[in-house]
């Protein structure tokens, strides 16, 4: 009975890291606003409960790179920050979702602002 108790605890610590791995690579997104697409790639990378990696967003044939900050990863849900320089000044946006197969789905949520649905295609 412990040598299966034992068991089921590493194969329930295996699976949490087989999760966690799945968000790892580089995820592509586009959104229309308005007459426009907007663009996005997102690169990711777990340790742990820790996630790490950067946002390139492309909009009318400019790009631009942002680290993510504070990402975390758990079980299949996934959050994180990035801090984008707008017109007004510095605006933190607030990114939570999930992993399922090939697919990232979530919102992502300006500060005071509303928040906006996001879908992400596995580019790797």
């Amino acid at each position: 009975m412990k040598k299966l108790v034992i068991l089921m605890t590493i194969l329930c610590a295996a699976s949490f890291v087989a999760l966690a791995a799945g968000i790892d690579g580089k995820w592509t997104s586009e959104m229309k606003r308005g007459d426009n697409t907007i663009q996005q790639t997102l690169t990711l990378k777990s340790d742990g409960s820790s996630l790490t990696g950067s946002v390139e967003t492309s909009f009318n044939g400019q790009a631009r790179s942002v680290d993510i900050k504070s990402g975390k990863v758990d079980g299949n849900k996934f959050s994180f920050t990035t801090v984008q320089n707008g017109k007004n000044g510095e605006v933190t946006v607030t990114w939570e979702g999930t992993v399922t197969g090939d697919e990232l789905s979530g919102e992502q949520k300006r500060d005071g602002g509303q928040g906006r649905p996001f879908t992400a295609k596995r580019a790797n």
